[in-house]
């Protein structure tokens, strides 16, 4: 997506969440995470859970040391459903 005025309505809003936070008396520590990443996320676990069920569970052997190439497959499979 292109950089627009509408990314900045989270920041925006968790700065005025902060500062109301401050004038409380709260600690508070500012992260700002530009970016929807659930998308990607949620495509990527899923094709793990889909391709290696085991996954984490036992010494399968499965190496996805190679992201870009997980990530390119993972992509592929799930522009088959739009």
């Amino acid at each position: 997506k292109e950089m627009h005025v509408g990314h900045l309505r989270s920041t925006i809003i968790g700065e005025s969440v902060c500062r109301i936070m401050e004038f409380v008396g709260a600690n508070v520590k500012r992260v700002n995470h530009v970016g929807d990443w659930g998308t990607q996320f949620g495509m990527l676990i899923t094709f793990l859970k889909e391709s290696f069920p085991n996954f984490g569970k036992s010494d399968d052997g499965v190496n996805i040391g190679d992201l870009t190439q997980f990530y390119k497959r993972a992509k592929a499979r799930f522009d088959e459903d739009a």
